[in-house]
């Protein structure tokens, strides 16, 4: 992303954007950019306690069911690699606004699906749709901060985040007390109404927009690639997540078909790993922080 603004006035931004002297407050800035980081967690654990009554009422095996996570998770891989250069061209807000449309109409397609084929297919959709928040939220902080600012920032915005996998599970438990599955689908499009509705004004300027888009993207994807450290920790990480996804894609069938679990208890079960794994990741940050130099010193070095 381009570099931001000096802070100060400024006079070329026009009517609806943002300059560097008149930044949101930060926290209203935290709870909406949280939120929508948030959005693709939701997306996930939501439905999770009901993923055997899914797979029930669509006559479809356990391994079917899964893909519909499946098929969200790779929505939101490839949507953060076409949004996120799209809104380095087009600006935040229209992309952001776009993108929470189709994730709207595509959680109502969802609740009302007919079949396997169709659920998992809008389930993609949603996916690549819902990643406009996901990296829509972190382009934002880049906008407006930099430096310790920003980095600040977004470790508020992962404590934020953070709290959906804990919370997430707990309320769709409680939705399938009032409603069948399809009911936790039409709750997902209502909370991509409401993040809709928050949107915050535009926050890249039009002198500070480039061209290119995904094209540029895939080049310096290609070099980072290249880079043998960045791979090491990008295998560590896509390896360690892939353990998770597993744990969550199997947990609900688990817990709820062999252990005789309800959701509500699931979802409780659910929530304390959630619980386990942020409060370790705080303390992670406590206890490497300044530990190590930074890439910077790295390269003065």
């Amino acid at each position: 992303m381009p570099e931001r603004p000096p802070a100060g006035p400024t006079t070329d931004n026009p009517p609806g954007v943002a300059s560097a002297d008149r930044r949101p407050r930060r926290l209203p800035l935290v709870l909406i950019l949280g939120s929508l980081t948030a959005l693709g967690p939701l997306t996930i654990d939501l439905y999770l306690p009901a993923l055997p009554q899914v797979s029930a009422d669509l006559h479809v095996s356990q391994a079917v069911t899964q893909l519909t996570l499946t098929a969200f998770m790779i929505g939101t891989a490839v949507g953060q690699l076409v949004i996120g250069p799209l809104s380095d061209t087009l600006g935040r807000r229209r992309p952001l606004l776009a993108g929470l449309a189709v994730y709207v109409v595509a959680g109502a397609v969802c609740a009302l699906a007919p079949g396997p084929a169709t659920l998992i297919t809008m389930r993609l959709v949603q996916g690549l749709a819902g990643a406009a928040g996901i990296v829509i939220a972190r382009a934002v902080v880049r906008d407006l901060y930099d430096g310790l600012a920003a980095a600040r920032l977004l470790s508020s915005l992962m404590l934020v985040s953070g709290t959906a996998p804990i919370l997430a599970p707990v309320f769709g438990a409680e939705l399938l007390r009032l409603t069948s599955w399809r009911g936790v689908f039409a709750a997902l499009s209502l909370l991509g109404l409401a993040a809709a509705a928050a949107l915050l004004v535009e926050t890249l300027p039009t002198a500070q927009r480039r061209p290119g888009g995904l094209a540029i993207t895939l080049r310096t994807l290609r070099g980072l690639l290249r880079d043998g450290p960045f791979t090491g920790y990008l295998l560590t990480g896509s390896l360690g997540f892939a353990a998770l996804f597993a744990y969550i894609a199997g947990s609900s069938f688990t817990l709820q078909r062999i252990y005789g679990a309800s959701p509500q208890t699931y979802s409780l079960l659910f929530a304390l790993n959630s619980i386990g794994m942020v409060a370790t990741g705080q303390l992670n940050g406590k206890l490497l922080l300044g530990r190590f130099p930074s890439p910077a010193s790295w390269r003065r070095a």
